[in-house]
């Protein structure tokens, strides 16, 4: 019994090796661009252990988003100000897109790609990327209705939606400006992204006490 736990045990932190060693890869070369070889060589392993992990890339690319949004949530977490939150949100991960400082940010770009391409419309990972991405929203626009203790529920969740999109739109459109190489300072605009986002957060809160 105890051999089966450490066998398990070494299967789970293998693969996470595994998981570890290729990140940068498939931020590099992207979907289509990383195989099974080249994963097998990026990690140190026999091709035949990599799949012993994972059936296919498919497969390879969906551990890949679980694991990013485990990161994603251990650095996101509900605390700090609304402001600090909506920073953090909109610019962190699309600045780490430009570069490899921090795959498990910049492999969020990849997502956007299955989201453009209607051609992935069958692919596991593509369908994996979409419900993250909807579980993301939630749970952000989660963590801001509970900024507006103040209003009325149905208006409080309203405006919690409503700044969960602008944000993902925000987010989202860095991740292009840093995918495409664009001259961005991402630290200036982030602030002024969330400068701009709480101004209207404010207004937002004040007409609807005033209705």
């Amino acid at each position: 019994m105890a051999a089966r736990k450490t066998t398990h045990q070494a299967t789970a932190e293998s693969k996470r090796a595994i998981l570890e060693g290729v990140l940068s890869l498939a931020v590099e070369a992207g979907y289509e661009g990383t195989t099974m070889a080249a994963v097998a060589r990026a990690s140190g392993l026999p091709i035949g252990s990599v799949y012993w992990h994972f059936q296919n890339k498919e497969q390879l690319f969906v551990e890949l988003l679980d694991y990013c949004f485990d990161v994603w949530k251990e650095v996101n977490p509900p605390s700090g100000t609304m402001r600090d939150r909506l920073r953090r949100s909109i610019a962190s991960s699309a600045a780490a897109s430009g570069g490899s400082t921090d795959p498990a940010a910049a492999f969020w770009s990849i997502g956007l790609v299955f989201a453009f391409e209607r051609r992935f419309a069958d692919n596991l990972a593509r369908q994996r990327y979409l419900a993250i991405r909807a579980e993301m929203f939630e749970l952000i626009a989660s963590r801001l209705q509970e900024e507006f203790p103040a209003l009325q529920e149905d208006a409080a969740r309203d405006l919690a939606l409503d700044i969960a999109r602008m944000g993902r739109a925000l987010t989202d459109g860095f991740r292009v400006a840093a995918a495409a190489g664009d001259d961005t300072d991402f630290e200036r605009a982030a602030d002024m992204a969330a400068d701009a986002l709480e101004y209207l957060i404010n207004t937002r809160i004040m007409e609807l006490a005033d209705a």
